[in-house]
């Protein structure tokens, strides 16, 4: 979390996109879909309407219509624990995130949430730490943690949730402090762990995990972003600022390697993190986003790093990687400076067809927004935006990307909160929320009265919680209950929402990129359940058309070089897209 000065250079690199051709199939569905297991085996989806939308072709989007209300008496009353006061150890800066997760598949999100607990002394821990929500409909939760069969009972930060195992099913991955475990989803409602993982890990301290098929047969592979080294054996170290205690920054420990591993299948992974050439570098890690940034097939790896150069990793064979962050421009800020990089979100901001990258920051610096100019060659242009004047204050951990208002343009949300308490900085800040325009951001004002109040927010996720067909917000507190917040946003546009199933690629479809093609124009957007900070995001994406009521053209990239062209697609409705099947090609 401290700055440091260097020069950055960037250069332009150029490359060619090589994209095959791949026929497949779009099925309507209702909200209320079967499991994914008899989907792929009846195909019988019957089509269903979304709520009536307010905004018609002759109507102008308001600039000040997004909102949020804060859902009551919802049964969900997990707040995380980051230990008791005066321990001062670096853990409990990090706080926890949260999962949309279907463990039921029901067809209605569940939630899961991580905790911490005491990190000096963890393993005296009495009951598990992970705290799991089944939805009982109409915004109602119960906790099933207890009848679940999960005990871990480690000090927590992330939540990665996917179907590791490509059998319909969300597993989830929990990752913290000198303890990490991988579950696996039996179908009955019930999770059993694949010990090999936590082998593998052994006591490294993990921040967060990410998903994605990186050798493109099949099955998801993992990336673990890992922090510092802090043995229990060291006393915790002393910091201050004017004369007052303050947790140290990560320099004050050792930096670690991260992990990275080959999907084998039965719940098996192999180590690759020293033979890809991952493991040559050591830095701070907590944001990771894995997704094919330049269209050519292969998988990029960038992780946003605390107080250090964020990374780059291209693949130039299987299982090897260089690192190419400087030369790509992502490896600092556009001053030259490392940054205290803590979330990081991926999504075509600026609407070129091209997928950028954002970092959210330390207090004193702003979010960084990158955007990329051509293959795999990035711009940082945030310096005197409105994105630098609204969070240079602040310290920024999950960023979620969210077109609140389906207008088309991609809107912003931030979770802020300071990691201890400065003599001279708020500790509890107010979370941000950015409204996309054709200028770029611009304050979504009136948002609501959560967002005028400063919390200690950390992890946060986007799902619709109430099947409206608007993208809701999870967000999870420090000592305090988790915030449900529902997308009330007046004059919202029209909108469709995706559920994706990949048959050739991953059954999660992970890292799929959609253009979407309407009489107003082309739009690019990614799915991915990595959201922006230790947390995972619902598997069913929402597209936001505007005033638009027809897709003309949806065009699929699936993970690797598949794709599938779709349309005409009427806008109000729900889709589950099956890769390979009922081709409707244009």
């Amino acid at each position: 979390m401290l700055n440091r000065r260097f020069l950055l250079l960037v250069i332009c690199l150029t490359g060619m996109t090589a994209l095959g051709f791949f026929l497949g199939g779009v099925h309507e569905r209702s909200l209320a879909w079967q499991s994914d297991r008899r989907l792929l085996k009846e195909f019988d989806i019957r089509p269903a309407t979304l709520p009536t939308y307010v905004s018609e072709a002759d109507q102008q989007l308001s600039a000040s219509g997004i909102r949020f209300e804060e859902a009551t008496g919802s049964g969900v009353t997990f707040s995380y624990d980051n230990g008791p006061e005066q321990q001062f150890h670096l853990a409990e800066t990090l706080g926890g995130g949260v999962g949309a997760i279907d463990f039921d598949s029901d067809a209605d999100f569940d939630l899961v949430f991580v905790d911490g607990g005491n990190p000096v002394e963890w393993p005296s821990n009495r009951k598990s730490r992970i705290e799991l929500y089944r939805s009982e409909k109409n915004l109602r939760y119960s906790a099933v943690t207890s009848a679940s069969g999960i005990e871990w009972t480690g000090y927590g930060h992330g939540c990665a949730v996917a179907d590791v195992n490509n059998d319909g099913f969300d597993d989830m991955l929990v990752t913290g402090y000198q303890m990490s475990a991988l579950y696996l989803n039996q179908g009955d409602g019930t999770f059993e762990e694949a010990s090999s993982l936590r082998e593998l890990t052994g006591d490294r301290w993990c921040a967060t995990g990410c998903w994605s098929d990186l050798d493109a047969d099949g099955d998801l592979d993992l990336y673990i972003a890992c922090y510092a080294d802090t043995p229990r054996s060291l006393p915790t170290p002393v910091c201050e600022s004017g004369g007052v205690r303050i947790h140290c920054n990560p320099h004050s420990y050792r930096a670690v390697t991260d992990l990275l591993f080959e999907n084998e299948g039965n719940g098996k992974f192999a180590d690759r993190s020293e033979s890809s050439g991952i493991a040559a570098y050591k830095e701070y890690g907590m944001g990771v986003v894995a997704t094919d940034l330049d269209g050519n097939g292969t998988v990029e790896i960038f992780v946003a790093n605390d107080g250090d150069r964020n990374l780059l990793f291209r693949q130039t064979s299987p299982w090897k990687y260089e690192e190419i962050a400087l030369t790509s421009g992502v490896a600092f800020n556009g001053q030259g400076e490392t940054m205290g990089s803590m979330g990081v979100a991926c999504a075509d901001f600026d609407r070129n067809g091209l997928l950028d990258l954002l970092t959210t920051n330390f207090s004193h610096e702003s979010n960084a927004l990158f955007h990329q100019v051509s293959n795999l060659t990035f711009v940082d242009t945030t310096q005197g935006t409105i994105m630098d004047r609204t969070s240079r204050s602040r310290v920024g951990w999950s960023a979620i990307p969210i077109d609140a208002d389906c207008d088309r343009f991609i809107d912003l949300f931030v979770a802020n909160g300071h990691v201890t308490q400065m003599p001279s900085e708020d500790w509890a800040q107010q979370s941000s929320l950015l409204r996309g325009c054709t200028e770029g951001f611009e304050e979504a004002r009136d948002a609501g009265r959560w967002f005028e109040t400063p919390w200690h927010s950390r992890g946060a996720c986007q799902v619709d919680l109430n099947d409206d067909g608007l993208d809701d917000l999870v967000v999870s507190l420090i000592d305090t209950p988790a915030a449900l917040l529902l997308n009330n946003s007046l004059a919202v546009g029209n909108r469709i929402q995706l559920h994706l199933i990949g048959t050739q690629s991953c059954r999660t479809a992970e890292g799929t990129l959609i253009e979407v093609e309407t009489a107003s124009g082309k739009t690019t957007h990614i799915m991915t359940r990595n959201a922006g900070y230790l947390s995972s995001n619902s598997s069913v994406i929402t597209l936001g058309l505007g005033a638009d009521k027809t897709i003309d053209r949806l065009r699929i990239h699936w993970p690797g070089r598949a794709i599938q062209d779709l349309g005409p697609v009427a806008s109000g409705k729900s889709y589950t897209v099956i890769q390979g099947r009922q081709a409707l090609v244009k």
